[in-house]
């Protein structure tokens, strides 16, 4: 298995009974994974094209994009990044911080992997010192889900340093996937100011229906989080069967549209390579 399974206890402790426990297709192999689609590849979003240092890629105007971690709590089996190497980038602090005196344009540092919580506390506080103070610092993880224990007082701490300057992106799929320890970290970030916004992926068989992503982006809501980004799968070799065709897709969030208030509405993007930005999917693109 090329791209072993790697699952946390807290996760696994949400799974429900039966073979299709949404929160269990997630991140279980499937033989599925071995069949060859046309189409899908295996670095569908371009990345190694756009790294302009080892592990830090310009993707998106403005912004950089660093794989500050090689490490995840989970392996979600759909991941766009399952087929690329792994490794640790040596020196991130310091190339991140020579970019970003030489580059005036850039505002927002994104710090993913990999997840970038799963540095320790001072690899992440000498990648904050690398960045100055008048750029964003964004940080996409799945932890609060996968792995509550890890916001410590020392990590909650390091957040607070940073204020308005972080915005926090949480990668949930499932309703079930939230619990009182989510609940507890998300309104612990924004007890102390920070932003925090959601991310999800909409998959064949876990979450594609308009009923659950409203339970979803309901519940999200209600543990202090703004749905921000809907994506449609990026195709990823040994994905494929994750995938929601494009037509039913926009029919899942037209009716999405229709059940929630517009400020529960994520972004319903894709990303497409080369692209300067993410795509909307309802634009004239596609």
């Amino acid at each position: 298995m090329p791209f072993p399974e790697k699952i946390s206890a807290c996760f696994a402790s949400k799974f429900s009974v039966g073979k299709n426990c949404p929160l269990k297709m997630q991140v279980k192999f499937s033989e599925k994974e071995n069949i060859k689609t046309n189409g899908f590849v295996r670095d569908p979003t371009g990345d190694k094209k756009a790294e302009i240092e080892s592990g830090i890629l310009q993707k998106y105007k403005g912004r950089l994009l660093v794989m500050a971690s090689n490490e995840c709590a989970l392996h979600c089996r759909f991941c766009f990044r399952k087929n690329l190497e792994k490794k640790k980038i040596q020196n991130l602090p310091a190339k991140l911080h020579k970019i970003l005196r030489e580059d005036k344009s850039i505002k927002e540092v994104i710090l993913s992997g990999g997840d970038p919580l799963m540095l320790d506390s001072d690899e992440l506080q000498a990648i904050f010192k690398a960045i100055p103070k008048n750029i964003r610092i964004r940080i996409h993880t799945r932890l609060p889900v996968a792995l509550p224990s890890r916001f410590t007082p020392t990590l909650l701490h390091l957040f607070k340093q940073l204020g308005q300057r972080l915005i926090f992106v949480a990668h949930v799929n499932h309703p079930n996937e939230l619990d009182k320890k989510s609940e507890k970290i998300f309104r612990a970030l924004t007890k102390i100011g920070i932003v925090v916004l959601s991310q999800s992926v909409l998959l064949k068989g876990v979450n594609d229906s308009a009923k659950i992503l409203t339970e979803l982006f309901e519940k999200l809501f209600s543990q202090g989080v703004l749905p921000y980004y809907l994506h449609q799968l990026d195709k990823a070799g040994g994905t494929a069967h994750f995938e929601v065709p494009m037509k039913q897709a926009k029919s899942i969030f037209r009716e999405l549209k229709e059940n929630l208030p517009g400020y529960l509405v994520p972004r319903f993007v894709k990303e497409v390579k080369g692209a300067r930005a993410k795509v909307w999917v309802n634009s004239k693109i596609l």
